[in-house]
């Protein structure tokens, strides 16, 4: 990957790094006198992958941190989650970059990087109050140093992603077959067309493959990605300017994203204690594809639900094909093509901080005074376009659409802190801070459509629309304001016993009562400092080993709306009185002026040790998290004239175990680095505010929700029904029964038929097979989560490898569900269909091919839950370093060529393209439910470093 050669730094690591210093929000501590769970991640570390997406590079680095995707598409983004899901709400992390906090890091380039700190809990995190309890991401973004020379780094990289994971589908000939079957199993020879008979016929005859549409919409995508960082500094100043270029092709045709980004920092030393300086951060984006899909409004499940049978161009009528299934954007290479549905988004943000930095305050040793205002504006546009088209009756749009979107958000920051850091006696040290901020988020949505617009690119105005009835608009906002003080003191003996405590005051506009306190203490014990130890240790064995226990109390504000403690009204309804039509509004939500932050009660206990000089190192920790006044939707009475409030009434708990551990040697001109880490996490609803469970959202053809939320269990379980194989005979229907509160032997699933799936009754209730009948089918959520990294170095070359994965979740392959379903007859179906039931004794998983289903063998039950089990070979890399003789002779210091391949192979069962899964539509509540997703390609890159 672009970036530094990583060995000469994580290789011969020695008790230095006892003392170096970890950045924990407004300030910095040595390593050795933390007592908080905050873990750093090298910066090498993350140029290792080829992606822009810091997020992304993060996968499997750090225990107890997921990372979560939904879509590889350039651009898509990713969710960090630290300690697993702490709410049905938002689990997002506070993201603090250069001392300003942020919703996102997309804008930052890792290649910008210094240092990035994450912290995991509220002894860390309650400097952040309200904004703590889903864990702190710090980011530190390259400076220069006093008195350097200019150094100028040039990174420069090629990539080559394709698709890598396919899913089987039935080809022409499998098709024609599986679908004639489906027709007669379900109306008799009758129900088929000659016509439609003649084409069965013809290409089961003629083993047909057909279209495969996988192949129509995808390409070979191809990125490049340039990098150049200048800096340097004299006796009163330092600078670093980072200019990032990256144009990356999606692996879907006519989709990619164009990033540019430039940063400078510089800091000037006004006299010998003051210091002055800026961080200035631009970038811009652009993103385009396709906004073609069906009914979930993606592209890919329709590539997989197209039939085989249509050719995406149909050469004889000179037009696209027409796919059997009617909906007018469910043929995937009209979608796609230039010329079809188009789709872009841009994006435009500015960061800007300056701050005032004085030492030796007053002349006092260790005071210091700290004062900084930053604001960041970030700005977007979307614009969406499907043009009017005719394939046949059934496949048309008669009326062009244009969708125009408007963004622009706005925070700005402003804190001044004082730092005092003395030892006394050479044995009390202080580091305290003390200071006060003040925060402004605002943010203005428009968003406007209109019909019948011109297809010509530069026409795609509103204003141009032929029909202005057809024009609609939308325009929201929204600010709030966060007012704060805070204190954290760390206090050591002798370097042995160490103190820390923390407390900061949050006044936030989205609540009436505005204030809440989030406290913090906790305490280390660095054994190994005791007298006792190294008397005995004469061999020095034992280089460092730390106890650490804490406890503190944070926020989740960002679970509230800036205004859902207020009743709100919504125009935009029409009642007729009198025969005359009116303008009217309803009451939207129903005002609860005692909604409050989600409060998260943290306790760890964690152990750090170091042996033969550091060369095997390791930190556990094991947590508890309950997060009390969750946010939830709470019913209410039904006179009201709404059936649901926002009110604090959740409680959820997590608890886990985190292991980290490292080996690292020097052998000869050999080098060597092994490191580990894994996460084991259990979650549990501990309340709810009501007996009534919360279900996701419905999903799947047959809309019904997939998830389920009660108290005692995980959040989001899998609910549905079991099943028990294949009915093969009509005996074992009719034996099938259960007797009812009359007496009376009723059938259990009296539609059933032989061939038909056997769903298992499980309510005691005297009835027929029903929604009582669903139950626990597993979770998404993960008994652990791992990741591995082998760092090997001879001479001039270097190789590394990289493993991450997850055992024991589960997934809801929901696409299956639609690829299983035989009465769907226009939509193609999974491979795995020509194993189905044909007779007695045939097979007893698939069940028979019918276009009725009287029995409804597609509804959710556990025949779509699969393995979520992986382990990926995440990123391969090999290095070579010039020697330094030759880059003497160009005039340069440094010059190393590598080559990498990311997401080289994923070892699973799961039948989809990834089982590393994410939250469907964006929804904790749909976590693990894969509705199919832009998949996740294999990677190819050549690149170089070079440094002069």
């Amino acid at each position: 990957t672009a970036g530094k050669t990583q060995f000469t730094i994580t290789m011969i690591e020695d008790v230095r790094s006892l003392d170096e210093v970890v950045v924990v929000g407004y300030g910095t501590v040595k390593k050795s006198d933390l007592t908080g769970a905050v873990a750093k991640v090298s910066a090498d570390d993350l140029l290792q992958l080829s992606t822009t997406d810091i997020g992304q590079a993060l996968a499997g680095r750090v225990a107890g941190v997921d990372i979560i995707s939904n879509s590889g598409e350039p651009g898509a983004g990713v969710k960090i989650r630290i300690r697993g899901y702490g709410t049905i709400n938002t689990s997002d992390p506070l993201y603090v970059v250069d001392g300003f906090p942020t919703s996102d890091i997309n804008h930052i380039s890792p290649q910008d990087i210094e240092s990035l700190e994450i912290l995991k809990d509220a002894s860390a995190t309650a400097i952040y109050g309200s904004r703590g309890a889903n864990g702190v991401v710090l980011i530190q973004t390259k400076s220069g140093k006093l008195n350097s020379k200019t150094n100028v780094n040039v990174s420069v990289y090629g990539s080559m992603s394709q698709i890598t994971r396919m899913i089987d589908l039935l080809n022409a000939w499998e098709f024609a077959t599986i679908k004639r079957e489906s027709l007669v199993n379900g109306g008799g020879e009758a129900s088929i067309s000659p016509v439609m008979n003649t084409m069965f016929k013809y290409v089961t005859d003629n083993k047909f493959e057909g279209t495969n549409w996988v192949d129509e919409v995808t390409r070979t995508g191809y990125t490049q990605n340039y990098n150049v960082n200048i800096s340097g500094g004299g006796d009163r100043n330092t600078y670093d300017i980072g200019v990032t270029y990256s144009n990356e092709e999606g692996i879907v045709k006519y989709n990619g994203m164009e990033m540019f980004s430039a940063r400078l920092n510089n800091m000037y030393k006004l006299t010998k204690n003051i210091q002055l300086g800026m961080n200035l951060t631009y970038t811009k984006n652009k993103r385009v594809g396709t906004t073609g899909g069906n009914y979930y409004g993606g592209l890919w499940p329709s590539v997989l639900g197209a039939d085989p049978l249509t050719p995406a161009w149909d050469k004889y009528t000179n037009n696209w094909g027409e796919v059997l299934y009617s909906d007018v954007n469910y043929q995937p290479a009209r979608s796609v093509y230039n010329g079809g549905n188009y789709g872009d988004s841009k994006m435009n943000m500015f960061i800007g901080n300056v701050f005032l930095q004085i030492n030796d305050l007053a002349t006092v040793k260790g005071l210091g005074f700290r004062a900084q205002y930053g604001a960041r504006t970030n700005y977007g546009e979307s614009l969406s376009y499907s043009p009017s088209f005719f394939v046949s009756s059934n496949q048309q749009q008669q009326r062009s659409s244009l969708n125009v979107g408007r963004f622009q958000g706005t925070s700005w920051l402003g804190n001044a802190y004082f730092m005092y850091n003395n030892t006394f006696n050479q044995k009390h040290s202080i580091n305290s801070t003390l200071g006060m901020e003040l925060q402004e988020f605002s943010n203005v949505n428009l968003s406007a459509s209109a019909a019948e617009v011109p297809v010509a690119k530069n026409m795609w105005y509103l204003s141009q629309t032929a029909d202005a009835t057809s024009y609609s608009a939308s325009h929201s906002g929204s600010i709030n304001s966060m007012a704060s003080y805070f204190f954290r003191t760390n206090y050591s003996y002798a370097n042995k016993y160490l103190v820390t405590g923390t407390v900061r005051a949050d006044g936030s506009s989205k609540f009436i009562n505005r204030w809440g306190y989030f406290p913090s203490f906790s305490i280390g014990w660095n054994v190994h400092e005791e007298d006792f130890i190294k008397k005995d240790d004469t061999s020095n064995v034992l280089s460092q080993l730390k106890a650490r226990a804490g406890w503190g109390m944070v926020g989740n504000e960002a679970s509230a709306g800036a205004n859902d403690y207020v009743a709100l009204m919504t125009n935009g309804y029409r009642y007729v009185f009198g025969g005359t039509t009116h303008e009217g509004a309803i009451q939207q939500a129903y005002a609860n002026d005692q909604l409050t932050w989600e409060a998260a009660e943290q306790i760890n206990f964690g152990v750090d040790f170091g042996l033969w000089n550091m060369k095997f190192s390791g930190t556990a920790d094991y947590f508890i998290r309950t997060t009390r006044d969750m946010i939830l939707g709470v019913p209410i009475p039904v006179y009201a004239g709404m059936w649901r409030t926002r009110a604090n009434a959740g409680e959820m708990r997590n608890n886990g175990l985190e292991i980290s551990l490292k080996w690292q040697d020097r052998v000869g001109g050999f080098t060597y680095a092994l490191s580990g880490n894994v996460s084991l996490i259990k979650n549990k609803v501990l309340e709810l505010g009501s007996d009534d469970p919360v279900y996701g959202q419905d999903i799947g053809r047959v809309a019904s929700p997939f998830t389920r939320t009660e108290v005692g269990r995980e959040m989001a379980y899998f609910y549905g029904y079991k099943t028990d194989g294949i009915f093969q005979t009509q005996e074992e229907i009719s034996n099938y029964t259960v007797t009812d509160a009359k007496g009376n032997r009723q059938l259990i699933q009296p539609y059933a038929q032989p061939g038909d799936v056997k769903f298992v009754k499980l309510a005691d209730d005297g009835m027929s097979l029903n929604e009582n009948d669903r139950t626990y089918l597993g979770s998404a959520m993960a008994d652990a989560s791992w990741g591995f990294n082998v760092n090997l170095g001879y001479k001039n070359f270097d190789l590394s490898v990289f493993l991450q994965g997850a055992a024991g979740g589960e997934i809801a392959n929901a696409k299956v569900q639609d690829l299983y379903s035989s009465n769907m007859i226009q939509w193609n179906m999974s491979k795995d269909m020509m194993k189905r039931w044909t007779g007695p004794g045939s097979t007893n998983e698939y069940p028979r091919v019918i276009s009725t289903d009287p029995n409804n063998n597609s509804k959710f039950s556990d025949r779509y839950i699969e393995n979520g089990t992986y382990t990926r070979i995440k990123n391969v890399q090999l290095g070579y370093t010039l020697p330094r003789n030759l880059m003497s002779k160009i005039g340069a210091t440094r010059l190393r060529f590598y080559a990498s391949v990311d997401n080289l192979w994923v070892f699973t069962s799961y039948k989809g393209f990834d089982p590393e899964m994410g939250d469907y539509l964006g929804s904790p509540l749909n976590n693990g439910v894969d509705m199919v997703s832009y998949p996740r390609p294999r990677t190819t890159t050549l690149g170089l470093n070079l440094t002069f």
